[in-house]
């Protein structure tokens, strides 16, 4: 949402709010017995308003101190891709850093897809990984191999070993995704995340200091329904001053003095 949506969604509240207002400042023409009425109808109002005009602004909120916290911070944030491993990832690494606010791009491991594997073959493929200096670390399921890297740039040949490797002890290769770490600026996060995905580009994930604390705000908010119960009171609190601004007005006026016109009174 941008800053003029939630301009126009702000006025829109307020608007309801002044008929909530208004209908309390009726309340001495409608009697005492539509009080009652007068604050259930501004509780009504203001949960309305909070659910269209509040509650789409409050869901906006983490990614707005997200934003704050990205312009005072150097923190890099990372994109985290798949891209098959039938690509030229030399290529696609050097197009994602050419981009305005990429500041670096690494492959650090890759997942491959296998025919499946029984408990002892698992075995045999992690005893192979172990010996493999340049992987870091590593995990193995029945028809799924997923490999850190201790290089980033050994992701190609280490994969094509361990393709050679498994054909040659029956397990047949069915495809692979190479990860690819995007760092960039956290301001540039949303654009270069939607950059990538509009150029095919499968977005696993998005990680770093201003990711934490969108998704702390996000866990923490308050939900919806709460949204609209605030903002019901409000409604009530509104239209409880409607009906009582004209009493406190006059009272006032009962304590303001008399103006002087210059006249002397004998």
């Amino acid at each position: 949402m941008d800053i003029f949506t939630a301009i126009i969604y702000i006025i829109l509240f307020i608007i309801i709010m002044a008929i909530a207002f208004s209908m309390g400042v009726t309340s001495p023409l409608v009697g005492k017995r539509e009080v009652a009425y007068i604050i259930a109808i501004g509780f009504v109002l203001g949960g309305i308003g909070g659910y269209f005009f509040i509650e789409p602004i409050y869901e906006e909120v983490p990614y707005a101190i997200g934003n704050v916290q990205g312009l005072f911070t150097l923190d890099n944030e990372v994109i985290n891709l798949n891209i098959p491993s039938t690509s030229n990832i030399s290529t696609i690494t050097s197009k994602i850093l050419d981009k305005n606010g990429v500041n670096s791009v690494s492959t650090n491991g890759f997942e491959l897809k296998t025919s499946n594997m029984n408990g002892e073959l698992q075995n045999t493929v992690s005893s192979y990984l172990n010996n493999d200096t340049t992987i870091k670390n590593f995990t193995i399921t029945n028809n799924t191999i997923t490999v850190d890297l201790a290089n980033d740039e050994s992701s190609t040949s280490t994969l094509g070993s361990l393709v050679t490797w498994l054909s040659q002890n029956g397990v047949v290769s069915e495809f692979a995704f190479v990860h690819i770490q995007v760092k960039v600026n956290a301001n540039d996060v949303v654009e270069i995340k939607e950059d990538l995905k509009d150029n095919g580009y499968t977005v696993m994930s998005v990680e770093g200091p201003v990711q934490d604390t969108i998704r702390f705000f996000k866990v923490n908010s308050i939900p919806t329904l709460g949204i609209i119960f605030i903002s019901g009171i409000i409604g009530i609190i509104v239209a409880v001053a409607g009906i009582y601004v004209e009493p406190v007005a006059n009272f006032f006026r009962r304590f303001r003095k008399p103006k002087d016109n210059g006249r002397r009174r004998y």
